[in-house]
């Protein structure tokens, strides 16, 4: 049974719980068995209070600390769980069916037999957690954190598992599984048609699991990328290094699987490959540098003479004009007998007594 001093404290509000609980942290609280269905608990401090049986259906527990609470065997049928810490949790046979868990963190919590069908853990972290036995049927796993998570003999029919992140060490021996989603709104059915056959998910998805995933924030410089996967592949022949797929996620976030042999050490793999791509990656950068700066150059080279040919047409044209204004005079001379000593006089008309009357020059 609850300790009423603790349920009468509860009950004054977040304030004041949070307040006592901090003057009281090293006693143990009782709420076992208590009926708190629809209550607001968000942001409350009930780290690890005792709650085992307790009735929270469609409780508000938003941001509440859950950390190393005991929580088995409680009905937590609806309740809003939303960015809720469970750290350590024992939920152990609780009823979180049709629950929002979206964003809690639940690592390395206790779930074995826990209902948690139609539960929606979007971007939840169960890594580490116990899920052994559990029941997920047609609950929403999307873009969950599963790494090491223990799923022996849950039961996974109908599940949601597009972009859901679980690795080599994710257990899923013994699932119980007709079939799956790989996209929300009961998208993209595996299999297509039919059920999968006995550990026929387990197969399918353990296989998936011998990838290595090279993420990519700030897009992707190919020619890095290419001198980096080739050099990989040489530094690890018996890796068995395949592209599986290139996938695009949200805020320009890519994705790029790499198959690998079951036996290879793939966080060797993935640590060498970044470290390969990021050196390739800054020397080209600076060769991109330098070319850029060359262009720069040879484009102020090239305006220059751009420039000089513009003064020399500029020029051209100032000389072609005065020649159109002053047209050059072109002297005709009739030398047959000429009627003077000496000399020769360039002129348009000369009048010279000595010469003796009008000499004319004609212009052609």
């Amino acid at each position: 049974m609850a300790n009423e001093d603790h349920l009468t404290i509860l009950k004054k509000g977040v304030e004041v719980w949070n307040k006592w609980r901090k003057e009281n942290s090293e006693m143990r609280i009782d709420l076992t068995g208590a009926n708190l269905s629809k209550v607001d608990l968000s942001e409350f401090d009930l780290s690890r209070t005792d709650l085992a049986k307790a009735n929270l259906s469609e409780a508000e527990l938003f941001k509440t600390e859950l950390v190393e609470a005991d929580l088995s065997e409680a009905n937590l049928v609806k309740a809003h769980i939303i960015r809720t810490e469970l750290l350590e949790a024992n939920l152990s046979k609780a009823n979180l069916s049709e629950s929002d868990v979206s964003l809690a963190d639940i690592r390395w919590a206790n779930l074995s037999g826990a209902n948690l069908s139609k539960a929606y853990f979007g971007g939840a972290d169960l890594s580490g957690a116990d899920l052994s036995g559990a029941d997920l049927s047609e609950a929403d796993l999307s873009e969950i954190r599963a790494i090491e998570t223990n799923f022996t003999a849950a039961k996974l029919t109908g599940v949601c598992l597009q972009d859901w992140n679980i690795n080599s060490a994710t257990n899923l021996t013994g699932v119980n599984c007709d079939y799956v989603y790989l996209q929300k709104k009961k998208r993209e059915r595996r299999p297509i048609s039919g059920i999968f056959a006995p550990e026929e998910f387990t197969k399918l998805f353990q296989k998936s699991l011998e990838t290595v995933d090279l993420i990519f924030r700030n897009g992707i410089d190919w020619d890095a990328f290419a001198y980096s996967f080739k050099k990989l592949e040489v530094e690890n022949q018996g890796a068995q290094l395949d592209v599986q797929s290139i996938e695009k996620k949200g805020d320009g976030i890519l994705v790029v699987r790499v198959a690998v042999a079951a036996d290879a050490d793939k966080a060797k793999i993935h640590s060498e490959f970044i470290q390969s791509y990021e050196f390739a990656a800054k020397a080209l950068e600076a060769q991109y540098q330098a070319r850029l700066e060359d262009k720069d150059t040879l484009i102020s080279k090239q305006e220059a003479q751009i420039n000089r040919l513009f003064n020399i047409v500029e020029q051209q044209g100032s000389v072609q004009k005065a020649l159109a204004e002053n047209p050059r005079k072109v002297s005709n001379y009739n030398m047959q007998n000429p009627q003077f000593a000496s000399g020769i006089v360039d002129a348009n008309t000369v009048n010279s007594e000595r010469i003796g009357g009008n000499i004319h020059n004609n212009d052609a």
